[in-house]
């Protein structure tokens, strides 16, 4: 069934159909439950304990000894880009994003001891994104690109001030 419909696409458009045109039935029908799971019910969870096993039941690498703040949103489209090393400490409201518009999907990746400020904004760009050891985001930073070992980052976009 879907081949006549990526054929048909294929005519009409003159161009190949778009990747979720090869998605098979059981990806279309667990997407959206995963997609909600993680959106609404898994960052409004109270106790961080359980939020962090329902992260990982959602296929997301996290380590031990995390802690992930309540109305996080870690990508649920690239959940299998984003790793979250050991002794990591995740504040309140931060949003992860591994793609945007017309770019390809990066990882990010946050190593161990990483110290994330409430309502910092992680956004991997076109290579990937790499939070080193010991750093410390600021609140409310823009972390477009990748920090290295036991540096603060500040601003938006963001800065390395140590």
């Amino acid at each position: 069934m879907m081949r006549i419909v990526r054929f048909f696409y294929k005519k009409i458009h003159k161009k190949e159909p778009p990747s979720y045109y090869y998605y098979s039935l059981w990806k279309i029908i667990v997407k959206p439950i995963r997609k909600y799971f993680n959106v609404v019910i898994i960052p409004n969870i109270p106790f961080a304990n359980v939020r962090i096993f329902m992260y990982r039941c959602c296929g997301y690498k996290i380590g031990k000894n995390v802690f992930i703040g309540m109305k996080c949103y870690l990508d649920d489209m690239c959940y299998d880009l984003i790793t979250i090393e050991e002794n990591v400490t995740i504040s309140y409201g931060v949003f992860f994003a591994c793609h945007g518009k017309n770019q390809t999907h990066t990882p990010i990746i946050i190593k161990k001891g990483v110290y994330i400020g409430m309502r910092a904004n992680i956004l991997s760009g076109k290579d990937g994104i790499v939070l080193g050891e010991n750093s410390v985001i600021a609140a409310g930073a823009l972390v477009n690109r990748s920090v290295p070992d036991n540096a603060v980052a500040v601003g938006v976009p963001v800065k390395i001030i140590e």
